[in-house]
């Protein structure tokens, strides 16, 4: 709730990430901790929950080479956002060595677990 919370006051206008009040960036700091620790007991949302806050720099440092972590460790266990985002990671050069070889085969693995799941 509280990264949804100040991610919707970032959209509004009302802060921004770079300079959140002392409050919310606490509030934050406090979140990112909570979602490290579950993502480290292997929770798939709390991997990209916490991937897409470092990928995207949402109250944190940006950091490619973590989000690019969680995210692998998301999509090893099956899920689609995370196979989708490795394959923009892959394309783009960011957290890893650029290979488009390998974001089509992440997209293609996400594509197929989709495609079953409907």
């Amino acid at each position: 709730r509280t990264l949804l919370r100040i991610y919707g006051m970032v959209n509004r206008g009302e802060a921004s990430w770079a300079s959140l009040p002392a409050a919310e960036q606490e509030e934050m700091d406090e979140t990112v901790a909570m979602l490290a620790e579950a993502a480290a007991q292997g929770h798939v949302e709390a991997q990209l929950y916490l991937g897409d806050t470092y990928g995207f720099g949402y109250g944190v440092g940006q950091d490619y080479g973590r989000a690019f972590e969680l995210y692998m460790q998301a999509a090893q266990q099956g899920d689609v956002l995370s196979q989708y985002n490795l394959g923009i990671m892959y394309r783009d050069g960011k957290g890893c060595e650029q290979s488009h070889e390998r974001a089509v085969e992440w997209w293609a693995k996400g594509g197929r677990r989709s495609r079953a799941m409907f």
